[in-house]
């Protein structure tokens, strides 16, 4: 194998590994800043109607 090929993939593995590195930050980031508690009376309402089929 031609060692600048190899080098070509091991770059690009690298750009790759680093753009899912930026985009999963960015997505834990958000899903920190959006979370919303459930509300309790949801969860009681849902487990009523499940027993009533």
């Amino acid at each position: 194998m031609d060692p600048a090929l190899v080098k070509l993939a091991i770059g690009g593995l690298v750009v790759l590994g680093c753009i899912g590195l930026f985009f999963g930050i960015g997505l834990a980031m958000a899903a920190q800043k959006f979370h919303v508690e459930p509300d309790p009376l949801v969860e009681e309402v849902l487990e009523t109607l499940a027993g009533a089929q």
